[in-house]
C-alpha cells in the first residue's frame, strides 16, 4: 500500500468513528435523561 492510499483510508475512517461516537454518547444522555426523569 502506497503512503497516498494510507493517507486517504485514514481520512476515509476517522468520520465514521467520530459518527459512533457521537452516536454513543448522545445515547448515553438520552438514557441519563430518562433515568433521572424517572427516579423523580
Amino acid at each position: 500500500m502506497s503512503r497516498a492510499n494510507a493517507g486517504v483510508f485514514e481520512c476515509n475512517e476517522f468520520p465514521d468513528l467520530q459518527r459512533i461516537l457521537d452516536f454513543l454518547s448522545l445515547r448515553n444522555l438520552l438514557s441519563n435523561e430518562l433515568f433521572f426523569t424517572y427516579m423523580f
